[in-house]
């Protein structure tokens, strides 16, 4: 690439980097953006999590305590339910999003072909080989949830634990939007990076294969949005982009993505009623290994639900 390609890539960069901060501050309704100060000694913080008495009937307060935690810079909320039945209809995380549509970017549940009759998906271990780790007890790299066929959809993503396993997962994430705003400020070029169309390529390394190309940050019809996950051994993350602060941002970020990773943040759903709510548009999440046990009837089922902001998708059914 000539020198004045990436000086002109740089400049559009630059300029999609301004809206995309114009938009954050519209979002967040504030005229400052803070950033997330990550510390090299700061350890990953396990989530406090909001004691919620029946979720099928939230208090404001209850409801106001959600909508604070999932607004702060983890963009994650865990809560612990002391009510865990369901009325034998619509399920309580389903119902939770249902009262926090007003507070959060749940305007609309997504029908998933494979809820079932309470409302959500359930994710639980087959015990046979599958294409998703998610229908296994094997850890999970974080990524975004729709991050392959429905990218820059799914604005919300909860999860309940319907029962536990007898070993638990945790379930890890990364607010990828408040770390490219500490990108920032320690290196605005390797920020304006992250916003150019091939920021970051993930490719499937069991058969060399690119499946995206993407910025890794943007705005889409007013919201902004991230675009990241976790390389493993399934997936090879890294820049496709000729400008090197490209290398750097990409670097910075997977760093920073981890289990345990300096700024990170995890729960555990090692109880019925105990779940997470997060912002599927700013952040991404895995999960550490489980272990069920037939015997004892300890088995990790996990109620999972999704809702979108944007009403270009309101009638969206998820297979």
């Amino acid at each position: 690439m000539q020198r004045g390609q990436l000086s002109g890539m740089h400049e559009l960069a630059a300029k999609r980097a301004s809206a995309f901060l114009e938009a954050l501050q519209e979002e967040w309704q504030t005229e400052e953006i803070p950033s997330l100060s990550i510390s090299d000694r700061e350890p990953a913080v396990e989530l406090s999590r909001v004691k919620i008495a029946d979720p099928m009937d939230l208090t404001d307060s209850e409801v106001e305590e959600l909508t604070s935690a999932f607004n702060s810079r983890f963009g994650m909320v865990a809560f612990e339910c002391e009510r865990v039945a369901s009325d034998g209809g619509l399920h309580p995380l389903a119902r939770i999003g249902e009262r926090l549509r007003e507070h959060i970017p749940a305007r609309w549940a997504v029908d998933n072909r494979s809820d079932g009759p309470d409302g959500t998906t359930k994710i639980h271990d087959l015990g046979t080989p599958q294409d998703s780790r998610s229908l296994t007890s094997l850890g999970m790299a974080a990524h975004q949830d729709g991050w392959l066929s429905l990218r820059g959809v799914l604005s919300v993503t909860g999860l309940w634990a319907d029962s536990a396993p007898l070993h638990a997962a945790s379930t890890y994430g990364q607010n990828i939007v408040r770390l490219a705003l500490e990108l920032r400020g320690r290196d605005e070029e390797a920020f304006h990076s992250l916003f150019v169309d091939d920021a970051v390529t993930i490719r499937r390394t069991k058969d060399d294969t690119v499946v995206a190309t993407s910025p890794v940050l943007y705005t889409k019809n007013g919201w902004t949005y991230s675009f990241f996950r976790e390389p493993n051994d399934e997936y090879e993350v890294g820049s496709r982009s000729q400008h090197p602060a490209a290398s750097r941002a990409i670097d910075f970020l997977i760093a920073h993505s981890h289990f345990g990773a300096h700024g990170s943040a995890f729960t555990k759903l090692d109880r019925a009623g105990r779940g997470l709510i997060f912002n599927n548009r700013h952040c991404i999440h895995g999960r550490t290994a489980f272990t069920d046990d037939q015997k004892s009837g300890k088995k990790r089922i996990i109620a999972s639900k999704w809702w979108i902001c944007d009403p270009e998708y309101r009638s969206l059914v998820w297979d």
